[in-house]
């Protein structure tokens, strides 16, 4: 088993040309629950891991599946031209590891992983919703 994400909170979903998705990963969570990150590699990363893949089938299949899980943690894994979708919070527990619905064998064409840096607007964007947070939170107090 090849997982190619070691960062696992997936931050965004791109369509791509030619039948295409772009996932991006960091380790900072989405700022929505209480829940601890307890899967920092570091403080933070100036980079997301970016997976590109591209779908045997139509990817608008799998595009709202994927959309749908911004925020979880997950893990990718390619073998021989098959991607699975892993629950990443369970990883750690053999007898735990399950794969997401509908994201298990699924044949592609082709896939690339990339580190792609983060911009001014992905800081912002990340600083917005902390501050969200922040603010309710003390309004609660």
């Amino acid at each position: 088993m090849e997982i190619l994400n070691k960062l696992v909170y997936l931050k965004k979903v791109e369509l791509l040309s030619k039948n295409g998705l772009l996932l991006k990963f960091d380790n900072l969570h989405i700022w929505k629950t209480d829940s601890p990150n307890i899967y920092f590699t570091e403080r933070h990363h100036d980079y997301y891991e970016g997976i590109f893949i591209y779908f045997k089938e139509n990817v608008l299949n799998y595009h709202m599946l994927f959309k749908s899980l911004i925020g979880e943690q997950l893990y990718i894994e390619i073998s021989d031209k098959y991607l699975n979708a892993w629950y990443a919070e369970y990883f750690d527990h053999i007898e735990d590891r399950n794969t997401i619905d509908h994201l298990e064998e699924i044949e592609i064409v082709d896939f690339k992983f990339e580190k792609i840096e983060k911009t001014a607007t992905d800081w912002k964007w990340e600083y917005e919703k902390l501050e969200h947070i922040f603010l309710n939170l003390l309004a609660k107090n």
